[in-house]
């Protein structure tokens, strides 16, 4: 299994060394938001889970729920 991962991670690299610099930063956004689900124990699919059952919410009201966006 070991070698398997390490083969992915060769060729994840191989591909993103060929990459322009505006899209390695949009990789490495990407990467980011990933780091920050996986330390998070809360799944906020269930914040608007829970919002369902009782009042009617807004489109904007589940966007905010699920991405603490603002609605616009």
């Amino acid at each position: 299994m070991s070698s398997n991962i390490d083969a992915l991670r060769q060729e994840l690299l191989s591909k993103i060394i060929e990459l322009p610099e505006s899209k390695i930063k949009a990789l490495l956004g990407m990467i980011d938001y990933f780091y920050v689900r996986k330390n998070s124990d809360e799944d906020p699919i269930l914040n608007v889970a829970g919002c369902l059952s009782g009042n009617p919410i807004s489109a904007e009201g589940i966007e905010e729920e699920l991405y603490g966006k603002e609605s616009l």
